[in-house]
């Protein structure tokens, strides 16, 4: 009885709808300084991004990309999703200050895919705007709009982690062909 008291007023009150989106990529570029490449990307990234969406995921004859400028921020929290040794993910979140992109809340978290290489998981949430009708056209479209721009900026995140790498290993060859100076007599 007190238990049907304290929940009078609530009969018709509903949960929004959230989408979930997780997606992932391999990239070279070892896990040692993947971390440091990733979180500078994402500085860069919080200074100014746009949110992308490949038309041709939708329509394939369309080319090009629709897209948005957003507010993106980040920032480390440590990583409990696996145990043993202890690793910071990268909150993201982004607005777009628009109703038709809904806010997004993620996670990315990188972790060993082998000596030169880092897996990359991107998952996060959104909830769909406009009520009732747009978690109809989520589920028509939107989560294939939602996975896309995910894709997009995973893909974004991982060749600036590729083209930090191959620069570093670039000028390691360099260095290592170079001839050595000869000593100056005397020390």
């Amino acid at each position: 009885m007190q238990e049907e008291k304290a929940l009078r007023g609530y009969e018709n009150l509903t949960v929004p709808a959230i989408t979930r989106v997780l997606v992932e990529r391999v990239v070279r570029c070892p896990f040692s300084v993947a971390h440091d490449y990733a979180e500078e990307f994402l500085r860069d990234a919080e200074r100014e991004v746009e949110v992308r969406v490949p038309l041709r995921d939708f329509v394939h004859s369309l080319p090009g990309q629709a897209h948005e400028p957003v507010k993106l921020v980040f920032a480390l929290h440590p990583d409990d999703t696996e145990t043993g040794r202890g690793h910071d993910a990268m909150m993201i979140e982004w607005r777009a200050g628009t109703r038709l992109f809904p806010d997004f809340h993620g996670t990315l978290r990188l972790r060993i895919a082998s000596v030169e290489t880092t897996r990359l998981t991107f998952e996060g949430a959104y909830r769909p705007p406009f009520g009732a009708p747009g978690v109809v056209f989520d589920a028509v479209i939107g989560h294939r709009i939602a996975e896309a721009t995910m894709r997009d900026l995973i893909k974004r995140i991982g060749d600036a982690l590729e083209a930090r790498e191959l620069a570093f290993e670039t000028q390691m060859r360099r260095d290592a062909a170079a001839p050595e100076a000869p000593e100056s007599p005397g020390g």
